[in-house]
């Protein structure tokens, strides 16, 4: 879901979208590099076993008793065979398939690959709370198959029952398994009930549906998808598989149909499921038509029938961060509040993890919330019962309250909400939110790589989070241990390499990674325009006039944002001053100065102040952002409240070390510029050069429009550069033009006049 969520944050709708904008760790306490061994996962709080009960079952794998290779795929394969066909009875309760593999992991003979002895079963049993266990042996003789039950009372360890059944051929063995369950409860099956039917009698479609899960749970999704697609091609109402395969597509592919499609296949083709499987294909058909609250209910109640249900812990994290619902607080409709907490979102995904820690897909969505700066929201319109795709408007500045988020909705389009939203960015910088976050999500990235260390996903997540602190050459070396560059469910991890190589002044290896992303990109709507960005850094400019081609409004709008464009990373614009007074003064005669101020916000703070010779559009002098307060001093050209306001400025801007740049380097040296203070600017851009650049992600969006951190860093070194060189200060003039070089020397042709510029000013350092 990772690149779908990315490719809808940068489309169109970021117009007039305002998104808010480490710990040293150079090696591990044994010298090695991080991530660090020593930093295992926090200790799973240790439940005491719930009493037994004399209505759970719990079945453990049957044992290969001849170690014949062809049926080995049963010894684990019988669990959920007997699981499904033994929750069809309505009376009991029976343990699922995975949460006996996480229980049977603990299991000294399973993990040297022995058998499981009666004493390890009945401890099994007794961790689960089920009064009866379930043994059993697998043997083949010629095309045959036997298969014996061995039923146990578990408070007392006496044998109760054995029950034999016996496959013909391969393809009775399914039919097999539910005559064996009848046998094992040794009671009639409910009116109605056929049993051996769990969605397929094609024993390769089942053994193809056991891979997939496999491989789905360690987050392998190609292999995953390749299995369940598979399982599919040989039995088509196999309605397990489908909803398996929705989940793949939820997280491969989030924005095609398909995933929809065959969610709703598995609903279709479910309706003799077991309760609980029934339950988990209905919420998730929920889920992928976004009726999260829907599928949020019905993920509580399977928890609240088993609270030790990994998969509906793991579902109901999923829709409880995904839903983007803010409803009216009572009696103040002009307020919301969000239906879903983010808070239980944690809580669920973290409960999955201590179940069975190899849950691999449930720790993705602690990590992007940790790294998260604004929650996203959307009106539930009248007479609706879905939320429309939000724009935007509704956002939240993330929070924290002790150990929890806090995340309150505004509609940022109104001044209220601007107002409060940087209120709220204020709170959050002065309690260090970003470094607590950061921190948090640094643990679970540790736990992750101690529950998969040869897989690749940690590894590029424990990077961007070492990435987000500032700490780029340890990045590094973790990321390239990662795996090559992949463009569909690695698109951050693609994205951080590209970030990485600027940052370590590897110019030629962004730009190789700005060039691949952006062809294989291309044709891809929900990853366009991250691929177009990451090439404009870098001097590739050819796609960025489709950003501002998709805007629906106005050839007014059009026109400002396209300029507004150029001028943000540093092109010459022209008529750019008389296009923001339009669009300013018409916004101002509609929805007034505060608003005005917003949306032309990205010229107001970025454009240089001396070319403006008094021409100002309308300012919110009462604006609560800190840069376009700065503008609005400077504006009335009294150069004693300009000083005041730069040193105010400044101070506030140092004061920022674990936060991102968020263009205060860029707005801080334009303002002192403008008072012939070469000093004062290039303070502000050392200050950005040596501590905010490391910990600025290159896509964090800085004001409304298409305005992107990444965009302003080589307009910011070329400046850093000129000024540094006017100072006589050649070394650093000449790092900083070499810096810039590293971005646009192979860029378009529009670019090369400033690159040329560049080199001759390198030639004169001698450089």
């Amino acid at each position: 879901m990772i690149a779908g969520k990315l490719g809808r944050r940068l489309g169109a709708t970021a117009l007039l979208a305002l998104l808010p904008s480490g710990v040293a760790l150079a090696q591990c306490p044994d010298g090695t590099p991080p991530p660090c061994r020593a930093a295992g996962p926090a200790p799973a709080v240790r439940r005491p076993p719930p009493p037994l009960d004399e209505r759970t079952w719990i079945v453990v794998p049957f044992e290969n008793v001849a170690r014949v290779a062809d049926i080995d795929w049963l010894k684990n394969a019988s669990v959920n065979l007997l699981y499904l066909d033994m929750s069809k009875w309505r009376d009991i309760r029976v343990i699922d398939d995975e949460r006996v593999a996480d229980l049977i992991r603990e299991v000294p003979e399973a993990r040297g690959g022995e058998q499981i002895s009666l004493q390890s079963g009945i401890a099994v049993a007794k961790r689960a709370g089920a009064g009866k266990l379930v043994m059993g042996d697998l043997l083949k003789v010629g095309t045959r198959t036997q298969v014996v039950g061995k039923v146990f009372d578990v408070r007392t360890g006496q044998r109760l029952r054995t029950v034999r059944q016996e496959a013909s051929n391969p393809d009775s063995i399914i039919g097999a398994f539910g005559q064996l369950a009848r046998g094992v409860l040794n009671v009639a099956p409910p009116a109605g009930t056929s049993l051996g039917t769990i969605g397929t009698t094609s024993v390769g479609a089942y053994q193809a549906y056991l891979a997939g899960v496999g491989f789905l749970n360690r987050w392998l999704l190609d292999s995953a998808h390749t299995q369940f697609a598979r399982a599919i091609t040989l039995d088509s109402s196999f309605a397990l598989a489908h909803y398996k395969l929705a989940l793949v597509y939820g997280w491969e592919s989030p924005a095609t149909p398909e995933g929809h499609r065959h969610a709703d296949q598995a609903l279709r083709l479910g309706t003799t499921l077991p309760p609980r499987e029934k339950s988990l294909v209905t919420g998730y058909a929920a889920f992928t038509d976004n009726r999260w609250g829907d599928a949020c209910r019905i993920f509580e109640g399977m928890i609240q029938n088993d609270s030790t249900d990994v998969e509906a812990w793991y579902n109901l994290g999923e829709c409880s961060y995904h839903d983007l619902a803010v409803l009216p607080v009572p009696g103040d409709t002009s307020r919301y509040v969000f239906r879903s907490s983010w808070n239980t979102m944690l809580a669920a995904f973290r409960r999955a993890l201590e179940l069975d820690p190899t849950y691999h897909l449930a720790f993705q969505h602690i990590q992007d919330a940790l790294l998260a700066v604004s929650r996203q929201g959307c009106r539930i319109l009248p007479n609706q019962s879905q939320c429309a795709s939000p724009g935007g408007n509704i956002q939240s500045v993330i929070r924290r309250g002790g150990d929890s988020l806090i995340t309150v909705p505004f509609n940022i389009t109104t001044v209220q909400g601007a107002q409060e939203q940087a209120r709220d960015q204020s709170e959050a910088r002065l309690g260090r939110v970003r470094r607590q976050n950061l921190l948090e999500a640094r643990r679970a990235a540790e736990n992750w790589l101690a529950a998969a260390p040869d897989e690749s996903r940690p590894r590029a997540a424990y990077a961007r989070i070492l990435l987000r602190l500032g700490q780029v050459k340890e990045a590094d070396s973790v990321i390239r241990l990662a795996g090559p560059n992949r463009t569909s469910t690695g698109i951050n991890a693609v994205m951080d390499r590209f970030e990485i190589a600027l940052k370590r002044g590897n110019g030629a290896e962004a730009e190789r990674i700005a060039d691949s992303l952006r062809s294989a990109t291309d044709s891809v709507r929900t990853t366009r325009n991250v691929g177009i960005i990451l090439a404009g850094i870098v001097g590739k400019l050819g796609g960025l006039p489709s950003l501002t081609n998709a805007i629906q409004g106005p050839d007014m709008v059009k026109r400002y944002f396209a300029l507004q464009l150029r001028s943000f990373i540093g092109l010459q614009a022209d008529s750019l001053l008389d296009a923001e007074k339009r669009l300013s003064d018409a916004v101002v005669g509609t929805q007034g100065i505060a608003r005005a101020t917003i949306v032309t916000s990205s010229t107001i703070v970025f454009v240089d102040p001396r070319t403006r010779e008094g021409r100002w559009p309308a300012l919110d002098s009462a604006s609560s952002d800190p840069r376009v307060v700065l503008m609005s001093v400077l504006a009335v050209a009294d150069s004693g409240r300009a000083r005041q306001a730069l040193a105010r400025f400044d101070s506030m801007a140092v004061t920022q070390q674990d936060e991102p740049d968020n263009g205060m380097a860029m707005v801080g040296a334009l303002g002192h510029l403008l008072v012939a203070d070469t000093a004062g600017a290039l303070a502000r851009l050392r200050h950005f050069r040596d501590v905010t650049w490391f910990q600025s992600p290159a896509l964090d969006q800085v004001v409304a429009g298409f305005a992107f951190e990444g965009m302003l860093w080589p307009r910011t070194f070329l400046l850093l550069g000129d000024l540094a060189a006017a100072r006589g200060q050649k070394e650093e003039a000449a790092r900083a033009y070499r810096q810039f070089l590293g971005m646009w020397e192979h860029g378009d042709p529009e670019v090369q006049p400033q690159v040329q510029r560049a080199k001759e000013a390198l030639a004169r350092l001698g450089g």
